[in-house]
């Protein structure tokens, strides 16, 4: 009995050990992740993966600790909220009725997808505007011939078609780093229900080759590299790259202050409901799914054996002149980026 005794209280001490490690642990990754995530390889690749990973732990520590430590299980169970309603950003809003007028936008990036993969989804949501990435003229066609009642304007890589007359558009003057043949923003001004109102189209630049050089033994050579190898070019890129894409959305948010007319700002941000950059947008302008949306609102990856689970595809508004009364990811549907609508009421600000 003395030696089953002394088994059991090694055992709890160690189930303890681990939990108060695993907790404490968590709570850090998920600050960093919310706070300082540009900052280190490790985080910035962490605000790409599934987040339900972080709890992947439990799965281990919840049976041993049910035998033998039942009082564990209570730290445990609250890592469970803290990382889906605190760090997924799960919503359960539901829409808003609308006193004032209102306008319907979807946006996608159709990418590697079918031309018009998104069809069924604005057609389903009655879109007033459809706002596309990676859809330059030369797809042009094959959207003219699916939609021939509507404006269709494009800039550079950005399409859109609009229920309402597009008074004029222009791409903003930043090259894409990685590939400077495109922009990565274009604005088109419309008249929506007697009002201008103004459309901004982004594709911020993809972290594929930030994400893909932590795969492997890159992941040990950042942590462990010296200066002036593998590890430290891993590094180096990845602040470089981080540091452009915070300068590039600093740059559209200036743009957004000097407009004089309500505005929504959406597309592919490429940046997940994290980090420095995230918390930018939405000091700034509203989000629609934030205030509006119920679930999680993952458009990517959407072409995974998993779930979505981040929402790189997004939309705001101006706070002021537009209120958001509903927003939806789409579903169901096997595509690299899933789309987003969001509908927004003119001329007034809701509580």
């Amino acid at each position: 009995m003395p030696l089953l005794q002394r088994l059991l209280t090694l055992t709890r001490f160690t189930l303890g050990a681990l939990t108060a490690l695993y907790c404490v642990g968590l709570v850090a990754i998920l600050y960093g992740l919310e706070y300082h995530a540009e900052s280190h390889p490790f985080l910035s690749t962490g605000m790409y993966l599934p987040p339900w990973g972080w709890l992947l732990p439990l799965v281990l520590l919840a049976p041993p600790s049910a035998l033998f430590y039942a009082r564990l299980l209570l730290p445990q169970v609250v890592c469970v909220p803290l990382v889906l309603f605190g760090f997924m950003d799960i919503r359960w809003h539901g829409p808003h009725a609308s006193i004032n007028p209102t306008v319907k936008i979807v946006t996608n990036n159709i990418g590697q997808a079918k031309v018009t993969g998104f069809k069924d989804f604005a057609d389903l949501q009655k879109a007033d505007l459809i706002a596309l990435q990676d859809a330059g003229a030369g797809r042009g066609p094959e959207i003219a011939k699916a939609y021939p009642d509507r404006y269709i304007v494009v800039k550079d890589q950005f399409t859109l078609i609009s229920k309402f007359p597009v008074r004029a558009a222009d791409a903003l003057p930043w090259p894409d780093p990685l590939d400077p043949r495109q922009r990565v923003a274009a604005w088109f001004e419309v008249e929506a229900h007697g009002q201008p109102l103004l459309i901004f189209v982004v594709h911020m630049p993809t972290p594929r080759d930030q994400i893909n050089a932590m795969k492997g033994l890159g992941a040990f050579s950042a942590l462990l590299g010296s200066d002036g190898g593998h590890g430290d070019t891993i590094r180096k890129e990845n602040e470089e790259f981080f540091r452009n894409q915070f300068d590039l959305a600093q740059k559209l948010v200036n743009v957004t202050r000097t407009t004089k007319v309500p505005f929504i700002v959406c597309g592919d941000f490429n940046v997940p409901t994290h980090g420095k950059t995230y918390r930018l947008y939405r000091e700034n302008w509203t989000e629609a799914f934030n205030e509006r949306g119920s679930g999680v609102g993952a458009t990517f990856p959407g072409n995974s054996s998993l779930p979505a689970w981040m929402r790189l595809d997004n939309i705001y508004c101006s706070k002021n002149g537009l209120a958001p009364i509903q927003a939806e990811a789409e579903e169901h549907r096997k595509g690299q980026h899933l789309s987003m609508a969001a509908t927004f009421e003119l001329a007034g600000r809701r509580k």
